[in-house]
C-alpha cells in the first residue's frame, strides 16, 4: 500500500458522510461542524500475501470536520482525528493471536473546487508501530497531496516517511 493510510481513511469518512456542499453554503461566514464516528475494518491484501496469514485493519474513533464555503464557491473540509481514534492490526488466524496498534494524528484537508477538480492533503502521521531492538516497523509521517482534476486525472505527491506496506507488523501478529 504506497498510499497514506490516513488520506484513504479521511477520504472514506467524508464520503461516508455524503459530503459534496453543505445544504447552505455559508460563502465563508461561519464554518459548519460535522462529528462522525467510524469503526472500520478491511483486509490488507498486499500484507495478507507477505505475512502468510490474514491480516486485518480496524479504524476507529471519532473525527470532527469543518466545512466552510468560500467566496469562489470552493468548499473546504478540515478533519482533525480526535483523541480517540486508534488503527488496530489483527489476525483471525488462531496461531498468530498477537495485535500492533498505532495512532494517528494531524488534520486532512479537502479542498472541492467549483469546476469539478479537488486537492487533498493529509498532514501529520498514521502513527508508528515498533519492535523493541528492531525500531518501527511500520510508520506513516509527513505530508501527502492529492490533486484531482475536473477530468478525474490523479497526482500525488508525498514528502516524509511512508510504509510502503504493513509487512512490518508480520512478526508481531
Amino acid at each position: 500500500m504506497k498510499r497514506p493510510q490516513l488520506s484513504l481513511l479521511m477520504f472514506a469518512v467524508l464520503a461516508g458522510l455524503g459530503f459534496a456542499t453543505p445544504a447552505s453554503p455559508n460563502s465563508g461566514n461561519q464554518p459548519t461542524f460535522v462529528t462522525q464516528t467510524f469503526d472500520n475494518t478491511i483486509l490488507l491484501l498486499g500484507t495478507t500475501a507477505i505475512c502468510g496469514f490474514p491480516v486485518y485493519e480496524n479504524d476507529a474513533g471519532t473525527v470532527r470536520t469543518m466545512i466552510t464555503t468560500s467566496p469562489d464557491g470552493s468548499v473546504r473540509f478540515i478533519t482533525h482525528a480526535e483523541v480517540d481514534v486508534i488503527y488496530t492490526f489483527f489476525s483471525t488466524d488462531p496461531n498468530h493471536p498477537g495485535v500492533a496498534t498505532a495512532k494517528p494524528s494531524g488534520p486532512f484537508i479537502e479542498t472541492d473546487n467549483p469546476d469539478g477538480s479537488a486537492t487533498l492533503r493529509s498532514i501529520g502521521s498514521n502513527g508508528h508501530v515498533t519492535i523493541p531492538g528492531v525500531g518501527i516497523v511500520y510508520g506513516t509521517q509527513g505530508i501527502d497531496k492529492l490533486i484531482i482534476d475536473a477530468s478525474g486525472n490523479v497526482t500525488e505527491v508525498t514528502h516524509g516517511y511512508y510504509s510502503d506496506t504493513h509487512a512490518g507488523i508480520c512478526p508481531l501478529l
